[in-house]
Order: C-alpha cells, then structure tokens, then sequence
C-alpha cells in the first residue's frame, strides 16, 4: 500500500488587496481607539497645569470653548431628533 502524495495540505495563499487594506484599517482604527484615553488625560494635565502655573485666562477660555462645543452638539442633536419625530409621526406612512 503506498502512501498518497501529501493530499492533505491546503494550499498557500496571499491575502489581496482589500484583505491588507481592511486589516491595516484595523489596525489604525484600533490605534486611535486606544490612544483616545491617553489624550483626554494629558489634555486634562496640561489645562490643571496651565491653571495652576497662572494661566487662568487660557484655562477658562478651554473650558469656555468646550463648553460651547458641547452645548451645540447636545443642542443640533436634541432639535434633529424633534425633526425625527415630527415626520415619524404624523401621515399615513404612504
């Protein structure tokens, strides 16, 4: 009985073009996300460094600004979501 000619091994393919582009966009996609954390802290060091070394007009004017920023997102957020509701709600659904 003779053996057969090595069948069982699957053969050797090289990943195409969109295979290497959807893993290094894996890759950087997880890059940012692990870095975010790392950014909002020494963010939040420099503007306690800055209020603590006399800068008080830079510190209030980033939380000023934040602020503002916040403020507007939560605002275009809260008027499209009336917006969603308002034709959701109303007709016949034609």
């Amino acid at each position: 009985m003779t053996a057969p000619d090595d069948l069982t091994t699957t053969p050797q393919r090289t990943p195409g073009r969109k295979g290497v582009l959807a893993g290094a966009g894996i890759v950087l996609a997880c890059a940012i996300a692990c870095s975010l954390p790392l950014i909002l802290a020494g963010g939040l060091a420099a503007g306690v460094g800055a209020f603590l070394a006399g800068g008080e007009g830079v510190a209030l004017g980033v939380v000023l600004l934040v602020t503002v920023a916040v403020g507007t997102a939560m605002w275009v957020r809260r008027r499209r979501a009336k917006a969603a509701a308002a034709t959701a709600g109303g007709g016949c659904g034609c």
